[in-house]
């Protein structure tokens, strides 16, 4: 299983492009690794911890020549997807070998799990913190021990460095686990010490407080960076807002629902099917139930579905963002599907077939998605997992660049972007080039050997003169052009040798 998994993440991921936000999140890893600095901005790229673990296993990333790769950079969160694939089957077993064989499964050829299990962002990282808060909560409302509430303390504050939002998932836990309690009874609902418990969330804060500091501290290089960590609430509390990003409060269901784009059939019908038999179970039958079994199928089924609609409220919404509640949906479908096989009619089984038929459906329709989403359109616009993803004919762009520089000598060369947004993976993949600036408009246009142009400025762009300029277009994102201009003292024909 976990061989499937590494193997879909690693073998087929150079189909995808680098997304801009890869790019993003790789170049400030880079500074950190180069530079050995790093300072927290409460505005942008979220939470430090991806930038120091990339900076920490930076020796196993690097080539023979001591460069970092798109590839390499992915290794990262591929590491996290299949930790959490392991370690989430080792622990799911407590609760049915069945359920958890199934789960890991389901997370193994997802698409979503998949291509967001090898995407250079923090969500890998913050579903693995995620699921270990919640078993740690989970232990603690059945324990009520000292390991479970440090485990816990510990997991919440490294999802809290790793990206700010992990707080709506704490928030889900704490919705989840109110009901979970409401609805059974526990440890904490029979008998509560409060002493103890208000001296184990006193610890468990402490190690959320030194994680803080120590990280967005940059380890005590820039101890502003302790306040803004605070102050980033107030940016991504904005930000929620949309910015460009908005999605109707479905947007997370309509990818299980079945849909033709552009010719091509997607969704997960039994997928959701699944979930929906399971978590209809939970909220019937667990409720009910006496054993700890029962009550964590009820209380990642409550945290699962709660997080679901949190995100779904907050109008910014994009693909990434269901990682982590999708893997906890994929336990409530697999606990549904394990639950078919205890029918029986008459004295037979006749679950053992209905649950064998419904885990076939459910991993035949992933695996077929997944080859389409992973391999066949990785790149492509019609692939629903994907989100403003950098087009395939990015990669002529970064080609002809590589040529000019073979054929000139990269000292030589001087190159402008001009880009509102800065043309990211763009600024990742020039970081070696010595000689290249970045302008958000063409009001200042010093004059450069090449240029790039996102074609949404090209109308502001003074083209007299330029009868000797080679111009070419390529692509950058759905609806987003970028146009490259080589001016005299190129030689034409031989950039058409080189082509």
């Amino acid at each position: 299983m976990v061989g499937v998994a590494a193997t879909l993440r690693h073998r087929d991921a150079h189909f995808r492009m680098y997304h801009a936000d890869e790019g993003v999140q790789s170049y400030q890893a880079w500074r950190l690794i180069e530079e050995g600095d790093y300072r927290y901005d409460p505005a942008e790229h979220h939470g430090p911890l991806l930038y120091f673990a990339t900076e920490w296993a930076a020796p196993f990333l690097k080539d023979e020549a001591g460069a970092l790769s798109d590839a390499s950079m992915r290794r990262i969160p591929m590491a996290f997807s299949l930790v959490t694939l392991l370690f989430g089957v080792l622990l799911l077993r407590r609760y049915g070998s069945g359920a958890a064989l199934l789960w890991g499964s389901i997370c193994a050829i997802a698409p979503l799990a998949v291509i967001y299990g090898a995407y250079y962002i923090q969500e890998s990282l913050l579903a693995f913190f995620t699921l270990a808060a919640l078993y740690s909560l989970f232990r603690y409302l059945e324990k009520g021990t000292w390991p479970s509430s440090l485990a816990l303390g510990s997991s919440l504050g490294l999802m809290h460095v790793t990206k700010e939002t992990g707080w709506i998932h704490f928030l889900a836990m704490v919705i989840a686990a109110t009901l979970l309690l409401v609805v059974s009874r526990s440890r904490l609902a029979r008998g509560v010490n409060l002493k103890l418990v208000a001296t184990h969330a006193a610890a468990g804060l402490a190690i959320v407080a030194a994680l803080h500091v120590l990280f967005f501290s940059s380890f005590f290089s820039h101890p502003s960076g302790i306040v803004d960590g605070v102050v980033s609430f107030f940016h991504y509390a904005e930000r929620s807002q949309g910015q460009g990003h908005e999605k109707p409060f479905l947007f997370y269901l309509s990818f299980f629902l079945p849909r033709t784009l552009e010719g091509i059939a997607w969704g997960e019908l039994f997928l959701l099917m699944a979930i929906a038999g399971g978590a209809g179970a939970a909220l019937y039958f667990d409720r009910k139930a006496k054993t700890e079994a029962a009550r964590f199928r009820l209380f990642v089924c409550l945290f699962s579905l709660v997080l679901v609609l949190l995100y779904s409220l907050i109008p910014y919404k994009n693909p990434w963002l269901l990682l982590t509640p999708y893997l906890g949906l994929a336990y409530v479908a697999a606990s549904g599907v394990m639950r078919l096989s205890e029918l029986t009619l008459k004295g037979r089984r006749l679950g053992v077939a209905l649950a064998t038929v419904a885990t076939a459906l459910c991993l035949g329709e992933l695996w077929i998605r997944c080859d389409l989403a992973v391999n066949r359109y990785a790149s492509a616009s019609r692939n629903p997992y994907l989100y403003v993803h950098t087009t395939p004919r990015y990669e002529r762009l970064l080609e002809r660049l590589d040529r000019l520089e073979r054929a000139y000598g990269r000292e030589t060369l001087a190159l402008g972007v001009y880009a509102p947004d800065g043309a990211w993976p763009l600024p990742w993949h020039l970081r070696d080039w010595e000689s290249v600036g970045y302008w958000r408009t063409v009001d200042e246009r010093p004059e450069l050997d090449l240029e790039i142009f996102d074609t949404r400025l090209l109308d502001a762009v003074e083209m007299g003169g330029d009868d000797e300029a080679l111009w070419e277009l390529h692509g950058l994102r759905p609806n987003t052009l970028l146009a490259l201009r080589v001016t005299k003292p190129f030689d034409r024909a031989l950039i058409q040798r080189e082509e």
